[in-house]
């Protein structure tokens, strides 16, 4: 930052020696998990590039590329993918289809494509991307392992477990040797293969390989990197499947903590957050963390979304952590007004979603067994009876 300042009075905006500050300052930022400091960097770069050296110019191409993660990063597909497939056209006219830089390109590529559940598109191009690298590179260049592990992604995503766990296994045991055990390829491989133990109900695996992977990132990244935040979920989630309530609840509650300092106290996307993780404290029976959860979840939903259907999902999901609480006064009120709402807003829900209508009348039908109010029971039976049951069958 202070080089930057400097070599701007000196030498000006557009110096070649000011893009190179520039450039290394975003790639600092972006290894330092600060891409919302990177993005508009590399923005100004890109101008300047363009103007200075022209749009086919290799260095031109290569910012286009790192501004096109910054955005995929930040969720920015519609902003990401056409710049990237510029930027990948212009690539292979320049500098070649075999050159590392349009590798990576494909690459970044790819992986927008499966972000936007394009398997189509994303699993011939990483394939491809992966058959360049080895014969340019060799089969245990970290670029390599890089893509090795983004394809048996893409097949956990198109169901191909098989093929996916191999390459999981074979991948993270090439990053320990070629890079080492602390370096950031090698616990993103670490990660991917113990969530991919996870998805196979290998858990005896998964959990103790989350733990050690959360134990480096929290040394050399630190707490509030983006990396560990995320481990931190999926490590949460894995103990929740297996069933270790206490555990689970320690882990989603500091990943929940640290997601809420980045984000603004009335995001609705945070509060869909807080949704998902009580969820899993939900079925791991932690359920008076669960209830504080919902609570702030509906607090932001009611101030912000009053009228959608998931706020009074969220109701409903209060009442019925209160409900497993057995405090049956204040889950009722919750229980009856999230079904009614839902029930109201049914033409809305997404067809993925429509589920939350009968697991609404569960807790209803619980709630009122519960509580021995047969008449109350048998009326939420019969308007459930309209609804499948969890295989799909009425």
């Amino acid at each position: 930052e202070d080089t930057l300042k400097l070599t701007k009075a000196m030498k000006g905006s557009d110096h070649p020696n000011t893009i190179a500050c520039m450039i290394g300052l975003a790639l600092g930022y972006q290894a330092a998990g600060k891409r919302e400091l990177a993005t508009p960097v590399l923005e100004e770069t890109l101008q300047l590039q363009k103007a200075k050296l022209g749009a086919d110019h290799p260095q031109t191409l290569r910012t286009m590329n790192n501004l096109a993660q910054d955005y995929q990063a930040a969720g920015k597909l519609v902003q990401a993918m056409p710049l990237l497939e510029e930027t990948l056209k212009h690539m292979r006219a320049t500098l070649g289809t075999d050159h590392p830089d349009t590798i990576a390109c494909m690459n970044n590529l790819a992986s927008g494509y499966y972000s936007l559940g394009k398997l189509d598109l994303s699993l011939p191009l990483f394939e491809e991307t992966l058959k360049l690298h080895k014969a340019k590179l060799g089969a245990d260049h970290p670029n390599t392992l890089s893509i090795m592990n983004n394809l048996a992604v893409g097949y956990w995503a198109a169901g191909k477990e098989d093929r996916a766990l191999p390459i999981l296994e074979e991948t993270s045991e090439l990053c320990k040797a070629k890079l080492g055990p602390d370096h950031p390829n090698t616990l993103a491989s670490m990660a991917s293969l113990a969530t991919g133990y996870k998805r196979v109900g290998k858990l005896d695996l998964a959990l103790p390989l989350f733990e050690e992977i959360i134990r480096i990132q929290k040394t050399n990244l630190g707490p509030d990197h983006p990396d560990t935040i995320t481990t931190l979920g999926n490590a949460g989630a894995a103990y929740s499947a297996a069933k270790q309530g206490k555990n689970a609840a320690q882990l989603l509650i500091e990943f929940v903590s640290a997601r809420r300092k980045k984000s603004a106290k009335d995001d609705p996307q945070f509060a869909g957050l807080l949704a998902k993780v009580s969820i899993e404290l939900v079925q791991c029976e932690q359920y008076a963390e669960a209830e504080t959860m919902l609570r702030e979840c509906l607090a932001i939903r009611e101030a912000k979304e009053p009228d959608a259907w998931n706020t009074f999902n969220s109701m409903s999901s209060l009442g019925g952590a209160l409900l497993k609480q057995s405090k049956y006064d204040e889950a009722e009120q919750f229980l009856v007004k999230g079904f009614e709402g839902m029930k109201a807003r049914e033409k809305t829900i997404p067809s993925q979603a429509r589920i939350r209508i009968p697991e609404s009348l569960d807790r209803l039908i619980e709630l009122y067994t519960a509580t021995n109010k047969k008449n109350e029971m048998e009326s939420y039976r019969e308007l459930r009876a309209a609804y499948p049951n969890a295989s799909g069958e009425k």
